[in-house]
This record gives structure tokens, sequence and C-alpha cells, in this order.
């Protein structure tokens, strides 16, 4: 047996390791042969967080129950010939409708707030033109993951005139993948890196029209809360933006992070 009692602080013989679980010196192995504890747990030890929420813990997981309920309800009432005749037959399949997808939408949520204490996308706030963009996506799932996907694209959005509107416009100015249905440890800290180079600021980001339409909107947010989710959208619009796509099965969320390039030459160039 290649395992001994841990004694006094006796220097370990070469490729011996202590375990910190049961206190046996092995001499060999990557695996305690006393009590099973893996060598690999000393070099990346989990991290100090908490364990997996519970479903019913969550409150996007309630704002869903609640959200099904109202569609369930407002089946009820389409199903009625009374109830379609007063209330209206459009109307309650547009209940419906919206209310099922707000439903789906935060059960969606929960399940996604199960699987990562932590996910983060880190990129500098500005970064000079010509030079590298560096891009680090960082997660920490609770319990390990299998299919997991991480692809990173820097998107430039800005504004183009059209006749006498002004109309958002986007493109890609870089894609890659850093991980292909791969598999993250439980506990640990994965990060995973991409480089872009920052491009010139040529396109437009501001635009008067579209600042006076946001501020529009946001005074009538006052009788329909959902446009000031379209004003601020409107608003930061512009700019260029690292987007991040992580998949873990069928789940799948993006995370924006913005960031600034400029030169300067004979005039400052910020975009």
């Amino acid at each position: 047996m290649l395992a001994t009692e841990m004694t006094s602080a006796t220097a370990l013989p070469a490729g011996a390791w202590a375990c910190p679980a049961c206190g046996q010196v092995n001499l060999a192995g990557v695996t305690c042969e006393a009590c099973g504890i893996a060598l690999r747990s000393l070099d990346d030890p989990p991290l100090d967080i908490p364990y997996r929420p519970r479903l019913t813990r969550l409150p996007s997981f309630w704002l869903a129950l609640v959200w099904a309920l109202a569609a369930i309800g407002g089946l009820a009432l389409w199903l009625s010939p009374v109830a379609r005749s007063n209330v209206g037959n459009l109307f309650l399949v547009g209940e419906v409708v919206a209310s099922g997808a707000a439903a789906f939408s935060s059960l969606f949520t929960a399940l996604w707030q199960r699987v990562f204490n932590q996910l983060e996308v880190v990129v500098p706030p500005h970064v000079r033109s010509g030079e590298e963009l560096n891009v680090e996506v960082r997660l920490v799932p609770y319990a390990t993951v299998a299919r997991v996907s991480v692809d990173v694209r820097l998107v430039d959005r800005f504004y183009v005139k059209v006749d006498d509107r002004v109309e958002t416009a986007k493109r890609e100015l870089g894609s890659t993948s850093l991980l292909r249905r791969g598999r993250l440890r439980g506990r640990r800290l994965t990060s995973l890196s991409a480089r872009f180079v920052a491009p010139f600021p040529a396109t437009t980001h501001q635009s008067f029209q579209v600042d006076v339409m946001a501020d529009l909107l946001n005074i009538l947010a006052f009788a329909i809360p959902a446009l000031r989710w379209q004003a601020r959208n409107l608003k930061e619009h512009g700019g260029y933006y690292v987007e991040a796509v992580v998949r873990v099965g069928p789940l799948t969320r993006r995370y924006h992070k913005r960031v600034l390039s400029y030169l300067v030459g004979e005039r400052l160039y910020v975009g």
C-alpha cells in the first residue's frame, strides 16, 4: 500500500503528497488510497460560492408562474363565447400570446440563474484605434456543465439617414468561437479570451433626431411602461460593442459590453 500516516513536519519524499482530508501521505498515484480524494483538487480547489439555488428560491420562477396563470386565464376567457364577445377576440389572443411569451422568458431566466454563479464579459473601457482589443469571458458554474458554447463578436452599431428619417444599423467587424460544446468544471473559474483590432471610428454613433425620439418615448412611458425600455435601447444603440453569446444546451444568453475606440491625430476621433 503506497500510503502512510502523516507524522510531524517530516519532509515528504519526491513525488509524494499529503491528503488534506484524511492526513495520509501518498507516495504515488493521483488519488488518495485512504479516502479517494483526487490530487487535482489540491491544484485547483473549488471556489467558496453558494450552492445551486432551488427554483422556488428564484423570483423569476414565481414570475413565470404568475404569467402562466395569466395566460391560462386568458385562454379560458377566449374559449367562452360570452367573454369573447364582451372583451374582444383580438385582445384575448394578444393577452394569451404576450403572457405565454413572458412565462417562457421568465422560466428560461430562472433555469439560467441555476447554471452560473458568475458570468462576466471583461473589456477595457477604451482602446486606441489599430491596437489590440482584449476580451475576456469569465464563467463560474455552480456544478459541472456540458455542451457549453461561447462565441464572441465585435459589432459596430450606428445610425444612417434614409430620406428624412434616421434608422439604426449594425455590422460585424470580427468574430471568433472560444468554446464549442465544451465542458466546464463546477465551482471553478473558466477564463476564455479573444483579441480583436480596435476599429477606426468612421460611422455615426450619435443622432440628435434619435435623442429627441427617445425623450418623447420616455414621456409616453408614463402611460406605456414598455416604451421606456425601447427608448433606452434606441438611445444606447450607437457605439462599438463586444457581444458574447453563451449557450448551454437549449438555453442561450447574450451579453453586451460597450468599448470606446479613439484616435488622436490632427483631430480627435472617438467612436
